[in-house]
């Protein structure tokens, strides 16, 4: 006799591209199978010291089609010394989202696209490329909305949409308040 609640969680397990299962059985000798993936939500590409490869991955993290792109999701580029485990979650789920969402908060409330993202792991920073030539440092452990409120009150002085910038380190807390960091080109 199959038990279907153990047979679900196994199946699960094997496949981590599947959001959700349900089998059920038909008697006398027939099991049904329903199941839905988790939505691909990136492009990733990896750089290692051995290998350049890509990979799109789903909303919890894992790569499911290797070496193939969609040019309708974002770009992640992640440097590692080793090539990444396609068996293992590529970039941990709430990493993921903290940067999807800063990329959507940020086009959201400034008006310009981001056209490239590079994530760094051991740094644990985010670092956005503008449609205007220029790069936003952010540090995952921090909120991003309160990197970019600090942004958004330094526009009285720095503007971002018309300065030549390379990059505006958002990371980097004073003593005294909020600091900012850039560099024009």
């Amino acid at each position: 006799m199959v038990n279907t609640v153990d047979l679900e969680t196994k199946v699960l397990n094997i496949f981590p591209q599947l959001e959700q299962i349900k089998i059920s059985k038909s008697f006398p000798n027939r099991l049904s199978l329903e199941f839905s993936e988790f939505p691909l939500v990136a492009n990733i590409v990896n750089e290692s010291n051995v290998v350049k490869k890509s990979y799109i991955i789903n909303s919890v993290g894992f790569a499911i089609k290797e070496n193939l792109e969609d040019p309708k999701l974002p770009y992640i580029k992640i440097k590692t010394d080793e090539p990444i485990n396609p068996k293992e979650a590529v970039i941990e789920k709430s990493k993921l989202n903290y940067i999807l969402n800063a990329k959507n908060y940020f086009e959201d409330k400034f008006g310009m696209k981001i056209l490239g993202i590079q994530y760094k792991p051991i740094a644990r920073e985010v670092h956005l490329y503008t449609d205007k030539g220029f790069y936003l440092w952010l540090d995952i452990q921090k909120p991003f909305e309160d990197q970019f409120k600090k942004l958004k009150k330094a526009i009285v002085k720095l503007d971002i949409y018309k300065e030549n910038l390379e990059y505006i380190d958002l990371r980097i807390a004073g003593s005294s308040g909020d600091k900012i960091i850039y560099k024009r080109r």
